[in-house]
């Protein structure tokens, strides 16, 4: 008699990256999901850092009542949105969402002040990442070089010229 078990490991995912990079007063959108399992999926709780976001004690804050909400959906697995209104620097952080029965997921939120176009996360994706920037530096060093290897070759070649045709001129006043 034997028997054969499947073991299924479920872990939450946060959909996109894992560095998110948000403008100062823009919204944060976190969506957390878990495929359907063979048993109940149970809930999902999100933490900033190491502190739960307790909906029931943002009551008492009224910014923060109206600026974060979390939403629940449990109908092609369990589905958790955590929307934070208006970002503001000190929204900057590590946000995971912990399910009761599954391993959790973490994003780490960069909220920016001002424009900053290399670390911006745009539904297109931009050229002006850090690579495009690195090319751009390593072509004009390059440039630099060539250009001033020619002049010091060139330089020298007419130093070279002038020594003699001094060194000429010198033997020929003697």
């Amino acid at each position: 008699l034997s028997y054969t078990f499947n073991v299924i490991e479920l872990k939450a995912n946060i959909i996109g990256p894992t560095d998110l990079y948000v403008k100062s007063g823009s919204d944060i959108n976190l969506t957390c999901r878990i495929m359907q399992g063979p048993h109940e999926l149970g809930n999902i709780f999100w933490y900033k850092g190491t502190e739960i976001i307790d909906m029931s004690a943002n009551l008492n804050e009224i910014d923060s009542a109206t600026r974060i909400s979390v939403d629940n959906d449990w109908t092609d697995g369990l589905t958790s949105r955590l929307k934070i209104r208006r970002a503001m620097p000190s929204d900057t952080g590590n946000y995971t969402c912990v399910p009761t029965i599954a391993k959790s997921s973490s994003v780490y939120v960069h909220v920016i002040i001002g424009e900053h176009p290399a670390a911006m996360q745009h539904n297109s994706s931009s050229m002006y990442s850090g690579n495009f920037y690195c090319s751009i530096c390593c072509m004009l060093f390059t440039i630099f070089t060539c250009c001033l290897q020619h002049f010091l070759a060139t330089t020298t070649a007419a130093a070279t010229l002038l020594t003699v045709a001094t060194r000429g001129a010198s033997q020929c006043s003697r």
